[in-house]
């Protein structure tokens, strides 16, 4: 009866639990942990629980009022939108934060302070906002006397502790740092477009190296901002300057890429065919390291094929007189005026060339017209002007693959040899720059270091040493 009463107690035990875990509430008894390992035989053992741990998830509200949730990503992404403000924000915005009784120093500064605490800034992209800011007159080099300390911020949400912890300083009333906009009228001025143009001309290429995924993410950046001017009114007196920003940022995705494809596919067929007949050739003196040549490549057959194409007749005639020379060449800094495509009768000509003997295709050929220019930068080239009738008048055959890569208002370094017979053609080019190209003085500040009073004498005549000495004692 023993073994009989335990063994009922224990299939009622068994029941009652199964009740009790199935049912939730059910059955008034509760039983340990002690009493369920009790039913089960020896043989088997049971895994302790594990208490589940805490990630410690903060709502948005409690990481602060405009920050952004956490799966927004980094406010960069395609179809970003920035969360809606509440009202007391707007009204904060306007009339406290970017008020019109606010100097613009004031103004900008918040602003770039909040955009830096509203996006998330990664990798390259800090790289590329520092560089933007340091060519717009703006300090973003951190103080070592201006740090938080850690209690200071445990209180504070992610995004207030990323506003309050940011360094960039913008100099106002003729003060700061002489390498920075310091409110000086006279030689600083505030334009929003100009350090775009500068920031592309310049700094693009370097830090880049022209990868499409970094040279978009570096214009992504820009425009970004850009926008943020223009969504929060930070100074709408700029407004017209902030959109002509964007439009230089338009314009650099759309023309580096075509001046790269022009740098490599120049000089063309037609101009190397021409420098090799007409000009010496030497290892040191062509720039065009990029351009393959032709295996079957005949340069008395391009350059006459052209020209009897071109309607070029008094050049054939002197040619085959052997009265074709160059009479002279020049280094010049142009600039396109205008591009002339060739037309549909030319492009059926050369489509229907058939040359006995040569496998090579010629391709048809336009017109490049340049004007006098310069391209600015931290070095002094004196400009050397072109001798002939006109500036307007400047031209040089290109290949129509090449023309459809060559847009109005870019800029080239290159040396240019003219014949006997007016034609001119392409020797070398050491530059291309874009339309939008501006050189900025502050480009030149990057490792200024002003001026400190030194006690040392000067050294003379008497005393050469003079400067050394303190360092040797």
């Amino acid at each position: 009866m023993d073994n009989g009463a335990l063994t009922g107690d224990a299939t009622i035990a068994a029941h009652q639990t199964t009740e009790n875990d199935g049912g939730g509430n059910r059955g008034d008894h509760q039983f340990s942990d002690q009493d369920a390992t009790s039913l089960i035989s020896p043989g088997h053992q049971v895994a302790p629980k594990k208490k589940k741990r805490s990630r410690g998830k903060k709502s948005t509200a409690l990481r602060g009022e405009t920050a952004l949730p956490r799966n927004r990503g980094t406010g960069f992404e395609e179809y970003f939108a920035d969360p809606p403000m509440t009202p007391d924000e707007a009204a904060e915005e306007k009339l406290e934060i970017y008020a019109d009784c606010l100097p613009f120093e004031e103004r900008i500064q918040s602003c770039i302070r909040r955009f830096r605490a509203r996006r998330r800034l990664q990798g390259d992209q800090v790289l590329y906002f520092d560089e933007y800011l340091f060519l717009g007159g703006i300090d973003t080099r951190g103080n070592a006397f201006s740090g938080l300390d850690t209690s200071d911020l445990k209180d504070l949400t992610p995004a207030q502790r990323r506003e309050a912890t940011v360094s960039d300083t913008v100099n106002g009333a003729c003060g700061g740092d002489n390498r920075f906009y310091n409110g000086d009228d006279e030689h600083w001025s505030i334009d929003f477009s100009g350090v775009a143009a500068g920031l592309f001309s310049t700094s693009l290429g370097p830090l880049t190296g022209f990868e499409p995924e970094r040279t978009e993410c570096f214009i992504s950046l820009v425009e970004n901002f850009l926008r943020y001017v223009l969504l929060h009114e930070v100074c709408p007196e700029y407004k017209d300057d902030v959109e002509s920003a964007l439009q230089i940022c338009g314009q650099a995705r759309q023309e580096w890429p075509a001046v790269n494809r022009l740098m490599g596919g120049l000089p063309g067929c037609f101009n190397l065919a021409a420098t090799e007949l007409f000009s010496s050739v030497a290892a040191s003196d062509w720039s065009f390291q990029s351009f393959s040549r032709p295996a079957d490549f005949d340069p008395k057959t391009v350059f006459l094929a052209v020209c009897a194409l071109s309607n070029e007749a008094f050049t054939l005639d002197h040619f085959v007189q052997g009265r074709v020379e160059e009479v002279e060449k020049q280094c010049h800094t142009l600039e396109v005026v205008r591009v002339e495509r060739p037309s549909p009768s030319v492009l059926d000509k050369f489509a229907a060339l058939r040359i006995e003997g040569i496998d090579c295709k010629i391709e048809p050929v336009g017109k490049v017209f340049f004007k006098q220019a310069m391209i600015e930068d931290d070095w002094e080239t004196p400009n050397t002007p072109i001798s002939s009738q006109g500036t307007t008048n400047t031209w040089v055959y290109l290949e129509d693959s090449l023309l459809a890569n060559v847009l109005t208002g870019m800029k080239m370094d290159m040396t240019i040899v003219e014949l006997n017979t007016g034609i001119r053609f392409i020797k070398t080019i050491q530059r291309i720059v874009p339309s939008f190209y501006t050189f900025l003085p502050q480009q030149m500040m990057r490792h200024y270091k002003p001026p400190r009073d030194d006690d040392r004498p000067a050294p003379s005549v008497d005393n050469p040493g003079a400067e050394e000495r303190p360092f040797a004692e």
